[in-house]
């Protein structure tokens, strides 16, 4: 912990007191701010929609074949399919193997 805290922190570290109980203080940085969420929500839609256009160009596409073709790995593609089956834009018909993709809804 403390040799990791001021790495990721900006060089700030914990801080512990002891009562009845202790307590530890991490102090905590986010990384991601501003133009980085903008890039990362970015990216997240260029992986969404580049699923969706695999699926229309081969409804029988496996996951691990999408995640060459974008170039990320197979548990993100896993991710996002998620979200857009419960988003409604694809589904799965029939097993996973045998089975294809469709597009409902764009």
């Amino acid at each position: 912990m403390f040799k990791y805290t001021p790495i990721y922190a900006n060089g700030k570290e914990p801080v512990i007191e002891e009562q009845d109980v202790y307590r530890i203080e991490i102090p905590y940085i986010p990384t991601l701010q501003g133009s980085d969420v903008e890039a990362t929500q970015k990216s997240t839609q260029k992986s969404t929609q580049k699923i969706i256009e695999l699926i229309k160009d081969n409804p029988q596409i496996t996951t691990q074949e999408m995640a060459e073709a974008i170039g990320i790995i197979r548990r993100t593609v896993a991710k996002h399919i998620k979200s857009l089956q419960e988003k409604g834009i694809i589904k799965r018909v029939g097993p996973d193997k045998g089975g294809h993709w469709e597009v409902v809804g764009d």
